[in-house]
């Protein structure tokens, strides 16, 4: 799929005074696609996602994007460090896991760069850019023969903290969803279900630890879903009348609704400019 869309809210005045550094939500989905968003789709879409519609009329759409490589590892890459993909020895698909972070320790990324500029700088979601597990007592890697889920305790020396972002809350891709990992650990291990509600409550507490900062903040929230396992929590089961995946496209979009609605709660929309888009 060649097309990204991305939404911007720019809330009050479109320019931003420079002592008046605006606040950023970044906001990924995964694999959601161009027609699931009503307001992309009037005509034909059938998911409500009042979320993104509210984001839409209140800001600018952007319809025609590219993308060299429109997968999960590709996107993530060129958003951190506006590089492509094949520049490193990545050069088709995504990475797997249980690997030194695709990101070179050297390389400057966007999180780094707005940190140096005086930002508090948060990742919450899926990673998907390799990192390591070590195992805490020797320090030794682990490998993916090893087990299917890093287990509770194992380091990560090469993650989101290490690449500019002052704090993380997440996992690193599907495949091992139930680890969930904080700053430079796995915590816990959680049921995949969980886990869409976990990153929605994480970023609007996020939102609301800022409330009062001189400090400007970045939000990297890049969602799981609506990628596989198709899992919406049992509250929206059944919501959108069209299966598991419209329910949990609706899921999805209340992510939105949620940071939105705390931005308002904290008095933030005047000074913060949220971007919503998908991986492919």
């Amino acid at each position: 799929m060649k097309h990204l869309w991305l939404i911007l809210l720019l809330c009050g005045s479109s320019l931003f005074a420079a002592e008046q550094r605006p606040n950023i939500v970044f906001l990924i989905c995964d694999d959601l696609g161009y027609g699931d968003v009503h307001c992309l789709n009037p005509e034909h879409g059938k998911i409500a996602t009042p979320g993104a519609d509210r984001l839409a009329s209140q800001g600018m759409i952007f319809t025609d994007a590219h993308s060299g490589s429109s997968v999960c590892t590709p996107t993530r890459y060129g958003v951190m460090t506006g590089r492509y993909s094949w520049r490193t020895k990545l050069q088709s698909g995504v990475v797997e896991g249980f690997a030194p972070s695709l990101i070179a320790k050297d390389r400057p990324t966007v999180a780094g760069f707005l940190k140096s500029s005086g930002y508090h700088t948060a990742a919450i979601g899926k990673w998907h850019l390799n990192f390591e597990y070590l195992d805490p007592k020797s320090g030794k890697p682990y490998s993916a023969k090893d087990f299917d889920t890093p287990p509770v305790g194992a380091k990560i020396p090469d993650g989101p903290v290490t690449r500019g972002f002052d704090y993380y809350h997440g996992f690193h891709h599907a495949r091992d969803m139930e680890a969930v990992i904080e700053n430079d650990a796995v915590i816990e291990h959680d049921e995949v279900v969980h886990m869409l509600p976990r990153l929605r409550r994480k970023a609007v507490e996020y939102i609301d630890s800022r409330k009062g900062q001189e400090q400007p903040f970045f939000l990297y929230l890049p969602l799981g879903s609506p990628h596989t396992p198709i899992v919406p929590a049992p509250e929206w089961q059944g919501r959108s009348g069209l299966g598991d995946y419209g329910d949990f496209v609706m899921q999805t979009d209340d992510v939105v609704v949620a940071v939105s609605e705390a931005l308002e709660r904290n008095g933030m929309t005047k000074n913060t400019l949220f971007i919503l888009t998908s991986d492919n």
